[in-house]
């Protein structure tokens, strides 16, 4: 974790693109690592036929090293469906104690049944693993409030083995980073930078 980082009051005014840059991947890093942090829980769009969805995540995995963003979800998902038909996705993050904004583009890499799911699952809780246990699509219309699950499985009366099943619901959504539109917030006056991946770019921007 970068010195800048770790001071949430941090002023970024005499900050180089650079040390931006890397101050982005770090706090990334962060959400992805720590349930409370204000990047744990991105926003995330989707196309779909033309329309925008959007909808909360949650950050499961940041690579510095390759550019890449993971979240997983239920493949029986609009979400899942619309990426299969156009694999361009957005995430938004936004810190209010530390008053920044990371705007993430890129294209969406769908993992299912493979080692990198496979391996992910075994490390999933139980608690988490009742989302892929309901007989039910997610977003399916319903007659009465309803988890979609059990009585059983809300409880979470079930073993670990008796969840197995939900394995082949299990995907992961992994965004190869395009570009990260960054930006700080403050009284005296904001700054903004763009990090272009594709053009291996920095760019300062007006706010």
């Amino acid at each position: 974790m970068t010195k800048i980082a770790e001071q949430i009051n941090f002023n970024y005014i005499d900050s180089t693109l650079e040390e931006l840059e890397q101050d982005a991947w770090d706090r990334l890093f962060i959400g992805a690592t720590k349930s409370r942090d204000s990047f744990h829980t991105p926003c995330v769009a989707t196309i779909n036929q033309g329309d925008v969805s959007i909808r909360t995540v949650v950050l499961r995995k940041a690579i510095p090293s390759t550019k890449e963003l993971r979240f997983h979800t239920d493949i029986r998902s609009r979400k899942w469906a619309e990426l299969e038909q156009n694999n361009s996705i957005s995430a938004l993050f936004y810190d209010a104690s530390a008053r920044i904004q990371l705007r993430v583009k890129g294209k969406a890499i769908l993992h299912v049944n493979n080692e990198i799911t496979s391996e992910a699952w075994q490390k999933t809780t139980l608690s988490s693993r009742k989302c892929y246990l309901t007989a039910f699509s997610p977003s399916s219309f319903t007659e009465s409030s309803t988890s979609g699950l059990s009585e059983d499985i809300e409880q979470e009366n079930f073993t670990l083995l008796e969840s197995e099943v939900g394995q082949k619901n299990f995907g992961i959504v992994s965004i190869k980073v395009e570009s990260i539109d960054w930006l700080w917030l403050n009284h005296a006056g904001h700054r903004r930078a763009f990090f272009d991946y594709k053009n291996d770019s920095y760019q300062w921007k007006i706010p």
